[in-house]
């Protein structure tokens, strides 16, 4: 298996995500409740997401969707 600098979008757009609930969570939008919880429930998204990726996975062509 080659070494590939392929990232699917839907990693991405889960990891923009934890960025933004750190951002809100500096600004005091957010409590400490809700940032915990929702990043939990991001963490597990993440992990499953990447326990899909294998040789499959990276050469669909749809795992790399134009986020907008």
């Amino acid at each position: 298996m080659e070494i590939t600098n392929k990232i699917p979008s839907r990693i991405i757009e889960l990891e923009t995500s934890i960025k933004l609930l750190e951002y809100l969570k500096s600004k005091s939008v957010i409590d400490d409740g809700m940032y915990n919880f929702c990043i939990n429930k991001l963490m597990n998204k993440l992990t499953l997401e990447k326990s899909k990726i294998d040789d499959d996975y990276i050469n669909n062509t749809s795992n790399y969707k134009i986020l907008t």
